[in-house]
């Protein structure tokens, strides 16, 4: 007798389909983890291999370059040791002033331009004319140099005012040319006076070989202590000469007009 076959329930069915789904993705997840793993490798070798190589050429490039900047900082060592000895030679030689006259024959092989038979003291003779007329625009400019010690443009000006005193007051007679007297002010405070200003010039001039150009700015201050307290109420200004004169009245004689001037 023939047994009977039980029709699958379908939850029984769903429940296959999804163990095979879930299998295969595991099955495809180990074989990318395995690729991924091997791509890896075959990479990782070609960087060393890389590395290797390049670390080779790195050193035999370090180690030449190493042995050239020696040689260059030896070959330059030399050279400025010879060029200080030409230099010095050249020196004691324009000091001492003793130049030797050339003898006929000296002064034809300097000429001959076929000449290969030159002395030692024929070449030192020849460098040193040549140190003595190339030395003559140095010292011109040696000479025209001004240092900051000797320069006016970093020094204080004593600008020559001058202060007095009275019974009544301080006369101040500050120094203002007539092209700069409109920049001039004095000020009081207190027990003193500060005379301040500025002055500025700009022009320019042409030699023929070239433009030259000059800006300066200048502020100045001057400040003059009093022993008497002093009022700024009943000062005066006045113009003598290239001076400004300022009469500061002591603040005494402005309480007590009766105190004369002397």
């Amino acid at each position: 007798m023939a047994e009977s076959i039980k029709p699958t329930s379908p939850k029984t069915y769903l429940r296959q389909i999804q163990q095979e789904q879930a299998q295969k993705k595991r099955d495809l997840m180990a074989a990318q983890k395995e690729e991924l793993k091997s791509l890896r490798q075959h990479f990782t070798e070609q960087s060393m291999r890389v590395d290797a190589e390049s670390a080779a050429a790195i050193n035999h490039i370090k180690s030449g370059g190493v042995d050239n900047s020696i040689e260059a900082r030896a070959e330059r060592g030399g050279q400025a040791k010879l060029a200080a000895a030409q230099r010095e030679a050249e020196v004691k030689e324009l000091r001492a002033g003793q130049f030797k006259p050339q003898s006929p024959a000296s002064r034809a092989i300097e000429t001959d331009p076929n000449n290969e038979t030159e002395t030692v003291g024929d070449k030192q003779q020849i460098y040193n004319r040549k140190a003595q007329t190339s030395a003559a625009p140095k010292q011109t400019i040696q000479q025209n140099y001004e240092t900051k010690e000797t320069d006016d443009f970093y020094r204080v000006q004593n600008r020559g005012s001058r202060i007095s005193e009275n019974q009544q007051g301080y006369v101040i007679e500050a120094y203002a040319p007539e092209h700069e007297k409109d920049n001039l002010r004095v000020s009081i405070h207190r027990n003193r006076a500060v005379v301040s200003g500025q002055r500025k010039f700009g022009d320019q001039a042409d030699d023929g070989t070239k433009i030259m150009r000059t800006n300066n700015f200048q502020t100045f201050r001057e400040e003059f202590k009093f022993d008497r307290p002093v009022s700024n109420e009943g000062m005066t200004r006045e113009r003598v000469g290239d001076y400004v004169r300022f009469t500061i009245p002591k603040l005494e004689a402005m309480e007590n007009p009766e105190i004369d001037e002397t």
